[in-house]
């Protein structure tokens, strides 16, 4: 087996539509998985698709690292034979989990369902691309990864196809696509990535009776290469990024002799492994790259925040618990050791500290703007408080109240000057 370029990214919806109507039909399970072009969800231990339900058994060997997997009918009536080739396609999502049981604490980095869809077409420029996509979620980020095809020769993309932006099938924009078995094409001014998740997005929407639907979103890309036949990994990583030099040092962070992973922001290539077992170093690839992408875009939407700064600090001290909390594999701490050096997550760290302070600094101005407010209500409720008692003054101790109100009008002014001095000095 030669080449395999994997194009990854990373999806979190960061504000949804509420529906103004409270009643809405819902749409069978079976419909909304034709619509939306997928064979079936895998959600905990439930595979639901149009035949029926399934029930997961997983088992796991932690002597041979290895993980054993079965399906039962959740309805008695039905037959495992009935969906015989259901679970035929569920490959990925077996190689996928058990790379997450390797390599991954279930309390930070847990996979919460497994999507499979269709293939389809995309056409970008004057070409024809098969798209194969693999999706998961993980964290409650949407992770789409997809293969692309060249659909006039049938051969999938090579390590020399992906260089720079016009070869980042993350970034193209695409013409058109279509799923096979349709008869029409849909026109389009999205990414690939993107049409997937608005694909997926609209069928969970729907799921709910579209009570709430995504409207903003924040994502981030990566590219994932296994190749042999890389010998000077500088040099392509600057050709596949498109940069000059690397904003990181080369580092395997591999801990096994079945490959090596190099990860950079933007990309990671897996080399040296067995061709002819590809598995572990894919799945495991793909899985590392998510944690990889989850933290670079978990980073991102918090700095973006800026208007709750408990929340804010709440996110960073989670960040920076996942580096050192996780009980995690060697590799897997590698990783994260890596992006927390690395200075894209050292930039927006200093961002999110400056937001932090800044944020501070709002909250205590608007603290002293309100008590600045609360003194001067009660220099006016004292104010007229005290006009209130001069008739009292005037009935009982015969003071005329002309020249009470005269020495109140003078005192309260002077003593008002004397507050704000007072504070102006105290804040500046």
């Amino acid at each position: 087996m030669g080449d395999t370029i994997v194009f990854m990214s990373a999806y979190e919806t960061t504000r949804y539509s509420k529906s103004k109507l409270l009643f809405k039909q819902k749409q069978q399970f079976d419909t909304l998985l034709e619509k939306h072009h997928l064979n079936y969800v895998l959600m905990g231990d439930k595979l639901i698709s149009s035949k029926g339900k399934l029930r997961l058994s997983t088992e796991y060997n932690y002597v041979h690292q290895s993980t054993s997997f079965s399906f039962n009918p959740i309805n008695e009536k039905q037959d495992i034979e009935d969906f015989e080739e259901i679970i035929e396609s569920t490959g990925f999502c077996m190689k996928l989990l058990h790379a997450q049981s390797v390599l991954a604490d279930l309390s930070y980095f847990n996979i919460d369902s497994l999507i499979c869809m269709e293939s389809f077409l995309v056409h970008i420029g004057e070409n024809f691309f098969q798209i194969d996509p693999v999706i998961f979620s993980m964290n409650r980020v949407l992770i789409v990864t997809f293969e692309v095809i060249d659909f006039k020769t049938g051969i999938p993309f090579k390590r020399d196809d992906v260089f720079g932006k016009m070869g980042n099938y993350n970034l193209l924009t695409v013409n058109e696509y279509q799923y096979f078995g349709d008869e029409s094409t849909t026109s389009s001014n999205d990414k690939i990535s993107e049409i997937i998740y608005n694909n997926i997005s609209g069928f969970f929407s729907e799921m709910i009776g579209k009570r709430f639907e995504a409207q903003e979103y924040s994502f981030i890309h990566s590219t994932l290469v296994l190749s042999n036949e890389i010998d000077n990994l500088t040099e392509y990583f600057c050709n596949l990024i498109g940069t000059r030099e690397l904003a990181s040092p080369l580092e395997n962070i591999s801990t096994t002799e079945n490959y090596e992973y190099y990860p950079q922001d933007g990309a990671s290539i897996i080399k040296n492994y067995n061709p002819d077992d590809i598995d572990i170093p894919l799945y495991n690839g793909i899985m590392l790259e998510s944690i990889k992408l989850y933290v670079y875009l978990f980073q991102i939407i918090n700095a973006d925040i800026t208007l709750d700064m408990n929340k804010v600090v709440r996110n960073d001290l989670y960040l920076e618990n996942l580096f050192f909390a996780p009980q995690v594999p060697i590799e897997t701490h590698n990783l994260l050791s890596y992006i927390y050096k690395t200075k894209s997550y050292q930039y927006h760290k200093e961002a999110t500290r400056l937001k932090i302070s800044y944020m501070t600094i709002e909250n205590e101005s608007k603290k002293n703007r309100n008590a600045v407010l609360l003194n001067i209500l009660l220099y006016i409720v004292s104010l007229l408080g005290a006009v209130g008692t001069l008739e009292t003054l005037e009935s009982k101790l015969n003071i005329p109240f002309k020249c009470s109100f005269i020495v109140v009008i003078l005192v309260f002014p002077i003593l008002g000057v004397i507050w704000g001095i007072v504070e102006w000095r105290r804040k500046f």
